[in-house]
């Protein structure tokens, strides 16, 4: 249980942390990944940044899961 909850409050700090070092620091130069990021309103990209890396951070929870899971089943 205690697992879950660090899991979760991780998860759910480091979205915004990752979407405001990209929007602050990663908009500074011209990199052609970013450009469509930064190009847009700071906020809105915030908030899709957020978005993305909650959905990248909780697919990799999953699949760290599914591979510890199918470890476990073999012994």
């Amino acid at each position: 249980m205690l697992r879950g909850l660090i899991y979760g409050l991780s998860i759910l700090h480091l979205g915004p942390g990752f979407a405001f070092a990209v929007v602050a620091f990663g908009c500074e130069d011209t990199f052609s990944f970013l450009q469509a990021v930064c190009q847009q309103d700071a906020f809105a990209a915030f908030i899709k940044l957020t978005l993305a890396a909650w959905g990248v951070m909780i697919s990799a929870l999953l699949l760290k899961i599914l591979v510890t899971n199918y470890i476990n089943k073999n012994k």
